[in-house]
């Protein structure tokens, strides 16, 4: 197991999903009798937040994935591995 990679993997985890919950709990809210250029910007934020909480949710993927597969890496100890032996030919 590469601690590096597993460090790596486990902040992005939680960075990612740490923003995620931030901007779910942040999200925009519109009020009644808004005008026309209110609606416009609430429309426009609400786009950017939901974009951003994708973003934060690969990120968190990404990192859940990373933290994977930095358990199944094995560093390799110093050697040349194995040795294959030939059969004879056969006449």
């Amino acid at each position: 197991m590469d601690k590096h990679v597993l460090a790596l993997g486990v902040t992005m985890l939680v960075a990612g999903f740490a923003s995620y919950a931030y901007l779910n709990e942040t999200e925009p809210a519109g009020k009644p009798d808004m005008t026309d250029s209110e609606k416009t910007a609430f429309d426009q934020d609400l786009i950017v937040n939901m974009g951003l909480r994708n973003i934060a949710g690969l990120i968190g993927g990404l990192g859940f994935f990373i933290t994977l597969i930095s358990i199944g890496l094995k560093r390799r100890k110093g050697g040349e591995g194995k040795t294959v032996t030939q059969k004879p030919a056969e006449i």
